[in-house]
């Protein structure tokens, strides 16, 4: 199939535009579903009222989107099939593009209107590899070439630990404050003619206000990655490459870069997978094609939209051949300190040409985000608060649950790695009812919140593998 982009009036195009804007909504409802995370404590220990507070999570969740970076919005793209990430140009990647958004704003919608706290962050990851294994099957290959294992890997692992952190942070953190804080009204759940001190009112402001800029920074960043896929597939020759990086001088030092990775590959015998692990003086595929790719492009040619796409892939091959070599013990053994520094220099260069942000897309996610965090706050917020524990939340509680949370998230975005806002909040919650003497789990409660964490990945994943198989047939 022909490059979807010349031709407004093409499905696919029409599709992948409709998926762009499903994202947007995506994002609208991350915010008001995960909102209730950053506005619960502060709610129940009356440090401000509720329309105050889902204000402030509104515009700190947009300046985190702004401020936050890209590092997690392209580690979950990493994940999705190499195709899709280089440019979706054919109607089979734009059908399961669009299971994938499709899956993961019924499942978040679904939640929310349960009151249910859910990961976003959970439910894309398993409609990613829903649609990665769809993509397998319908092209009759093996479903572990379709799934970047390396990236899962680590972002499973963030999931899986972050959460775990944040209840044994909330336990320790509000062990600590009933060390240093002796007010009885710090450990009873706020009357509604009493307010915690301005001390504690403004340790929870301020915890607040940090889980929402962490929340926007983290979590906003993961449509801003899926929104740039939607463009790389409309508009390859406009968004599927730096522009800021496309000068000719440019070109010359992506050459130079290209030809260490390969001098180091050679000088070591550290092969691709193509030369099945013996040494070779010729270049792998994916260097030649690239570097003859860029050979044009120095002589001043410019590319078409099918090149563009072309000169992503072969860049995104080298930037993955380079990420094997630096993660496989085995080969950083045979590697000299110079070397490495060489591979990891080249990566984050490599990277560089193809991690590309506009700015008017992070601020549309911003908005989205904000926007979405205005509306729909309640059921969480009254989950969270109320149905937890077996009495309200009280001001010290919700302190140590925002200190928790802010502290895992921000370790989390330090190493570029999405988590769930919803899960450590929750878990450190969680945490606090349990390192409070005389309170008590609410059972019932946690059991659901425990069975949507259980099957928000599972759930997801086939839910878009089916999706992907019904879509793909429906518009192929």
């Amino acid at each position: 199939m022909e490059h979807l982009a010349p031709d407004t009036t093409n499905v696919a195009f029409i599709t992948l535009a409709i998926t762009f804007f499903l994202i947007l909504f995506q994002e609208a409802v991350n915010g008001f579903h995960d909102v209730a995370n950053a506005i619960a404590t502060v709610i129940y220990s009356r440090a401000m009222s509720p329309r105050s507070s889902v204000l402030m999570a509104a515009v700190f969740n947009f300046i985190g989107v702004l401020f936050g970076g890209t590092a997690v919005a392209f580690s979950m793209v990493y994940l999705l099939p190499t195709n899709m990430v280089t440019g979706i140009n054919t109607m089979n990647e734009v059908s399961l593009f669009m299971a994938m958004i499709f899956t993961a704003v019924v499942w978040n919608f679904g939640t929310w209107w349960l009151g249910i706290p859910n990961s976003t962050t959970h439910a894309y990851i398993g409609s990613i590899i829903g649609i990665s294994m769809a993509d397998a099957f319908l092209m009759g290959q093996p479903v572990a070439d379709q799934i970047n294992w390396g990236q899962g890997e680590k972002i499973l692992m963030a999931l899986i630990v972050s959460p775990i952190v944040g209840f044994l942070l909330g336990v320790i953190v509000l062990k600590i404050i009933t060390w240093v804080a002796h007010d009885k009204g710090l450990y009873e759940p706020s009357k509604d003619d009493h307010r915690p001190s301005a001390a504690i009112r403004g340790i929870l402001i301020a915890g607040a206000a940090g889980v929402s800029l962490l929340h926007g920074s983290n979590d906003g960043q993961k449509s801003i990655g899926l929104m740039m896929v939607a463009l790389f597939g409309l508009f390859p020759a406009a968004y599927g490459l730096d522009p800021d990086r496309l000068a000719p001088e440019d070109y010359q030092h992506l050459v130079t870069v290209v030809q260490q990775v390969e001098d180091v590959r050679q000088a070591t015998a550290v092969l691709s997978s193509e030369s099945e692990g013996k040494a070779s003086s010729e270049a792998t595929p994916a260097v030649k094609e690239l570097l003859n790719h860029l050979s044009l492009k120095q002589s001043g040619l410019q590319l078409s939209d099918d090149e563009a796409i072309k000169v992503r892939k072969e860049i995104l091959a080298v930037h993955r051949q380079v990420a094997k070599q630096l993660k496989a013990p085995e080969t950083r053994a045979k590697l000299s300190q110079e070397q490495l520094t060489t591979l990891e220099g080249a990566h984050k260069e490599l990277a560089s040409f193809v991690e590309y942000v506009p700015i008017w897309v992070m601020v549309l996610s911003a908005m989205a985000l904000g926007g979405g965090t205005l509306i729909g706050y309640k059921k969480i917020v009254t989950t969270l608060g109320e149905k937890i524990g077996s009495s309200k939340m009280n001001p010290a509680q919700g302190t140590a649950a925002q200190a928790s949370a802010v502290m895992s998230i921000a370790l989390a975005d330090f190493g570029g790695l999405p988590v769930s806002t919803t899960h450590v909040l929750s878990s450190a919650v969680v945490g606090t009812v349990v390192g409070t003497q005389g309170q008590q789990v609410n059972q019932k409660t946690i059991a659901s919140i425990a069975l949507t964490w259980v099957t928000t990945l599972p759930g997801t994943l086939l839910l878009s593998f089916a999706m992907g198989i019904v879509f793909n047939r429906a518009l192929g």
